[in-house]
Formats: C-alpha cells, sequence, structure tokens
C-alpha cells in the first residue's frame, strides 16, 4: 500500500516537472494580447502590441490581458488535465479512462 502511494508521488512529480516545460498561449483581440503559462498554470510571460499602449486604452488593455490569460489557464488545464489521466490509467489500467473528461 505504501509502496503505491509513494509511486504515486514519485508520478505526480514527475508530471509536474512535465508540466513546468510545456507552455501554452492565450490570445486576445486576434493576438495584440497573448498569454504564455506553463502546464502548471504559472503565468509566464505576456506580450502586447505597441498599438495597445496608450493611457486612452488602459481599460481595454486591461480587459484583453484578462481574456488572454483566462484562455492560456483553460488550455493548461487542458494539458494538466491530460496528464493526470495518463498517469492514472498507468498507475490503475483499465480504470486510466474513468478520470478526466
Amino acid at each position: 500500500m505504501f509502496g503505491k502511494l509513494a509511486e504515486a508521488q514519485k508520478k505526480a512529480e514527475e508530471i509536474k516537472t512535465r508540466l513546468s516545460a510545456i507552455t501554452v498561449e492565450g490570445q486576445a483581440a486576434g493576438g495584440a494580447v497573448k498569454a504564455i503559462v506553463d502546464g502548471n498554470k504559472k503565468v509566464k510571460d505576456i506580450l502586447i502590441v505597441d498599438a495597445l499602449l496608450s493611457p486612452e486604452r488602459k481599460e481595454e488593455l486591461q480587459d484583453l490581458i484578462v481574456v488572454a490569460i483566462e484562455n492560456a489557464m483553460e488550455q493548461a488545464e487542458r494539458v494538466s488535465a491530460s496528464e493526470m489521466q495518463q498517469l492514472m490509467g498507468s498507475m490503475l489500467p483499465g480504470l486510466g479512462g474513468m478520470f478526466g473528461k
């Protein structure tokens, strides 16, 4: 029992490490604002086209950043769920399909 628990913890750490190396991108306004997020849902970068960097477009820019981050987080969640499903499938053959989607 404890061996399986230790194995699960080790695999979870492996997945966390793999997810940190995976990046996804969320966009808003046709790519004018991009959010780069890793598979662990940590924001790595925000890219903004220069045309949006004016005081009169501040509120628009703020809204677009939120949309881009939300899109990136959704993608990161899908990547994370897929990795966890693979973990469950490898630990519990035949039951892995029950987890995730």
